[in-house]
């Protein structure tokens, strides 16, 4: 009697369940959300504002492994609209700073004229900064997306293989952040004890940037293993590729800048 009670209750618990949850695990082996059971990334719901779901989706790449396995739900359309109004902007003021001509930035909020340029060359110069960082960005991001997406497609099923590219479009700010942060901090902070020395804080700069880059990596490699179902040492991979592809894309544009070519 009470083996049958328990088979009852246990199948009015499963009833209760949503569909896609019945008979699919709720954590997977190392106790983070299975793919099936993992709640949705902010942007994609419809709670708040479109400006609380956006920030909120940007602080979620802090937490890299346990959100990886929402990238295992389907469509880019939302993704590539985060993109857009992430990755996009950033890595278009990324390059204001370091790649402007008619203006210097200098410690401690300073801004000095190169010459004198009228208003239309200080703004077709920003724009021109603006748009060689965008290129590089491109460089950088295809560099990264086909290898990346290619390798998860030969091993994951069919199903999981849109994560690998919804990863990096939900992640693919972070870079360029790392890069203009790294530039507004060495402009906003004081210089040394001298003049031409650089911000005594340079260091922590430098470990924020590394660090925002890596998180980078991270969500890929947890959203290899996590969204895809790709092994521990596999997953290791079908990052290091990547990034190697992406190292040998900046050694060529740096070298076709200078004009040494290859």
């Amino acid at each position: 009697m009470l083996g049958a009670r328990a088979e009852r209750v246990g199948e009015d618990l499963r009833g209760q369940l949503p569909e896609r949850q019945v008979g699919r695990p709720l954590v997977v082996g190392d106790g983070f959300p299975s793919a099936a059971a993992a709640p949705p990334l902010a942007w994609e719901t419809q709670d708040g504002s479109g400006v609380r779901r956006f920030l909120a989706t940007l602080g979620s790449a802090f937490r890299p492994v346990y959100t990886a396995p929402a990238f295992a739900r389907p469509g880019l359309r939302r993704a590539l609209a985060f993109f857009a109004w992430s990755a996009v902007p950033f890595a278009a003021l990324a390059g204001v700073i370091p790649n402007t001509k008619t203006l210097m930035f200098g410690s401690g909020f300073q801004i000095t004229l190169q010459g004198q340029p009228a208003h239309w060359d200080i703004a077709l110069d920003v724009l021109l900064a603006m748009l060689m960082q965008l290129g590089s960005f491109a460089l950088d991001f295809v560099a990264l997306a086909v290898p990346f997406t290619s390798l998860v497609r030969a091993y994951a099923a069919e199903a999981q293989r849109p994560a690998a590219m919804r990863v990096l479009l939900y992640r693919a700010w972070l870079p360029p952040f790392a890069t203009l942060l790294f530039f507004l901090g060495v402009w906003m902070l004081p210089s040394g004890a001298k003049p031409d020395e650089p911000t005594p804080l340079l260091s922590m700069l430098v470990l924020a940037q590394f660090v925002l880059n890596a998180l980078l990596l991270i969500s890929m490699r947890a959203t290899a293993r996590l969204a895809c179902g790709i092994g521990p040492l596999l997953s290791l991979v079908v990052v290091a590729i990547p990034l190697f592809v992406c190292a040998l894309a900046q050694l060529f544009l740096a070298r076709l800048i200078t004009g040494h070519g290859l």
